[in-house]
């Protein structure tokens, strides 16, 4: 099949590897000459834009940083839709808001272009090995044309409803990641700093109602020596933010408190840092490390 990918950073890069890999003919586009010429070396076609990308293609993948982003890449005067067939997908994996997602989805049917949105959770290790969760808003019917490419990269595919609900789904759900991510940070640091082993402390939380799937995610970043930046704080930030101009209508204070907590993580500079590098800002305040033994 031939496919477009548009945004090949640190998500986007490694989908589009999976899928030369599975024989598919992939052109891509990204303002990053060395992340598109990684992927020339590997088999993809290179783009001078979008426009130039979705020209014969019959599905157009997007993995993009924002809204803007999304809208130049889409209907700019190099996007997509000056190129894009009649009859083609276009598959939306970026994080925006759900009335973005709308307006995009109406411009791709004027033009007689089907458009699901789906985002994606598995982060760059998801990405590298298929084993993506996609959550897809759009028509079923669209969706099914579209498995056999999404298939490659997803070991779960959720509809969640019409155009939109993929993003709504999407965004509850880093929101809530976020939360937990502070919540954890804060009762590690203050508990290692009161003389507990957060060894202990993991593992009885992890044995209990304390039990997440952060706490198991944690030993792999924020406990770690590295703190590897698999999802960068300035994108949690970007979630969270969108997140609750979305629920603007609702009293969110949990959520509120998350928000200036990741505010006050860039406004010391970890902006580029892992999201769970947030909790640096209890370290830093109570003076210890949260850290584990590297696994044998």
């Amino acid at each position: 099949m031939k496919i477009a990918f548009i945004g090949v950073g640190r998500m986007g890069s490694r989908m589009a590897s999976r899928l030369i890999e599975a024989g598919h003919q992939v052109t891509v586009f990204d303002p990053n000459v060395a992340a598109v010429n990684e992927l020339v070396a590997k088999g993809a076609i290179s783009a001078s834009s979008p426009k130039t990308a979705a020209e014969t293609a019959e599905r157009i993948l997007l993995s993009l940083p924002s809204p803007k982003t999304l809208l130049d890449a889409v209907n700019g005067e190099t996007g997509v839709l000056k190129s894009a067939q009649p009859g083609a997908i276009i598959v939306d994996f970026s994080t925006v808001d759900p009335a973005t997602t709308k307006s995009i989805a109406a411009l791709c049917a004027s033009k007689e272009v089907d458009f699901i949105d789906s985002p994606v959770s598995g982060g760059v290790a998801g990405a590298a090995s298929g084993n993506l969760v996609l959550m897809i808003g759009g028509e079923e019917e669209v969706i099914a044309k579209a498995r056999p490419v999404l298939d490659v990269l997803a070991a779960r595919i959720v509809h969640c409803g019409g155009i939109g609900a993929g993003q709504l789904t999407k965004l509850s759900h880093n929101l809530l990641t976020a939360i937990n991510t502070v919540a954890l940070g804060e009762v590690l640091s203050v508990s290692v700093k009161a003389g507990a082993n957060l060894q202990v402390l993991c593992d009885v939380f992890g044995a209990g109602l304390a039990g997440s799937k952060m706490l198991d995610y944690l030993p792999k970043t924020l406990f770690t020596e590295e703190r590897p930046a698999n999802f960068a704080i300035d994108l949690m930030h970007k979630d969270i933010s969108l997140c609750l101009q979305e629920f603007s209508n609702y009293s969110m204070p949990l959520g509120q408190l998350v928000l200036q907590t990741y505010n006050a993580a860039r406004l010391k500079e970890l902006g580029g840092k892992d999201s769970t590098s947030v909790n640096e800002l209890y370290e830093q305040l109570l003076d210890v490390r949260l850290s584990l033994p590297a696994s044998k």
